[in-house]
C-alpha cells in the first residue's frame, strides 16, 4: 500500500502521487515468510503476466543477494547486469518495450553496500533515494554493476518519503522502495504525453535530464531528472521523429517476400538504421546505410 501510495494516492490537500490517473495491477511475488531463490522466478512470472495485461511501467521495490540456502547467494561478480535470473527476465521485460524500475536498495551502509538485483540489469532503471534537499540518503545502495555500468541509474525521494502508512494515514518512511514508484509515477506521466516515444527513449531522456548525466557517480548515478527539461527534450525530439517519418511510406501490407520502404520528397540526408523484429520483439536484421546508399527515394 505505501508503495501504491506513491504513485497513485489521491488525498486532496494532504497526498497527491505521482501517477494518480494511471491504471494499476498490483502483482505480489515476493513471500515474505521465507527468503528462497525460487522468489526469482516468481518475479519472472509475474513480469510475464504483467507483459500478457498490456502493462506500459513496471515498478519493483524488491532486490536479492542472499538467501536462507547460502548455496544460492548472490556475489558482486553475479551483479553484471545480465547474470541473475530476475535480472534476464527484467531486460527480457524492457526488450518487450516496458519501462523497468527497480529500487536500488537500502544497502548503502551496511556491509554488502551495493545494488541488488535486478537494479543491476542493463536494460533496468535502478532508482536510489535522496530526501527533499537532494542530499544521497545513507542507506541507498551504491553503484556502479559489476562491469563499471553507472547504477543508481537516477534518483527521487526515498528518504522522509510522504506515503499512506501501514496503519492507513499519511507520514513519512525511508527506502529505495519508495524513490522508485516516485520514479516511476513522473515516467508514466511524461510518456503519456509523448506516447509516439519507446521505453528505450523515455530511458535515456530520463538518464540525460539528471543533474549529474555528465559526472554520473556511484551513489547518485546521472542524479535526479528534471522533468521539465526531460519534457521539452522529448517535445524537440518527438518533432523531429514525427516530421521525419510522416513523408515515410511502408508497402504491401501485409508483406510475403518484398517490403518496399520509400521516402516522398527529397533524398535523405545523415544515417539511416532499418530494423526487422520477430512478434516476439526478437531483431531479426539491421541495415545502417547499406545498400540503399544509392538509391534516392526509394529503399
Amino acid at each position: 500500500m505505501s508503495v501504491l501510495s506513491c504513485m497513485g494516492a489521491n488525498i486532496p490537500g494532504q497526498l497527491i502521487g505521482t501517477a494518480t490517473n494511471a491504471a494499476y495491477w498490483l502483482i505480489r511475488s515476493e513471500d515474505t515468510g521465507s527468503e528462497y531463490i525460487i522468489e526469482e522466478d516468481n518475479w519472472v512470472a509475474a513480469a510475464e503476466f504483467a507483459d500478457s495485461v498490456g502493462v506500459d511501467i513496471i515498478n519493483s521495490s524488491l532486490g536479492y543477494t542472499d538467501f536462507k540456502d547460502s548455496t544460492t547467494n548472490h556475489t558482486y561478480a553475479d551483479l553484471d547486469g545480465k547474470t541473475t535470473r530476475i535480472t534476464q527476465g527484467a531486460n527480457i521485460a524492457a526488450s518487450r518495450g516496458m519501462l523497468v524500475f527497480s529500487s536500488a536498495g537500502n544497502e548503502g551502509n551496511k556491509t554488502w553496500k551495493y545494488i541488488s538485483a535486478p537494479a543491476d540489469g542493463e536494460n533496468v532503471i535502478a532508482v536510489g533515494a535522496v530526501n527533499k534537499d537532494s542530499i544521497t540518503a545513507p542507506f541507498s545502495s551504491l553503484g556502479p554493476a559489476f562491469g563499471g555500468k553507472t547504477k543508481p541509474n537516477v534518483t527521487a525521494v526515498g528518504w522522509n518519503t510522504y506515503l499512506l502508512l501501514s496503519g492507513g494515514t499519511p507520514g513519512f518512511s525511508n527506502g529505495t522502495s519508495f524513490s522508485s514508484p516516485v520514479m516511476a509515477g513522473m515516467a508514466a506521466c511524461l510518456w503519456q504525453a509523448f506516447p509516439e516515444a519507446t521505453s528505450k527513449h523515455i530511458k535515456l531522456i530520463l538518464e540525460s535530464s539528471g543533474h549529474l548525466f555528465e559526472n554520473p557517480d556511484n551513489f547518485m548515478g546521472f542524479g535526479i531528472p528534471d522533468m521539465q527539461k526531460a519534457h521539452f527534450s522529448l517535445m524537440n525530439t518527438s518533432a523531429t521523429i514525427l516530421g521525419n517519418l510522416k513523408n515515410w511510406k511502408a508497402y504491401p501490407n501485409p508483406v510475403n517476400d518484398v517490403l518496399i520502404i520509400e521516402k516522398e520528397g527529397s533524398q535523405t540526408n545523415g544515417k539511416i538504421v532499418i530494423e526487422i523484429y520477430s512478434i516476439d520483439g526478437k531483431l531479426l536484421q539491421k541495415w545502417e546505410n547499406q545498400m540503399f546508399k544509392k538509391l534516392n527515394s526509394a529503399i
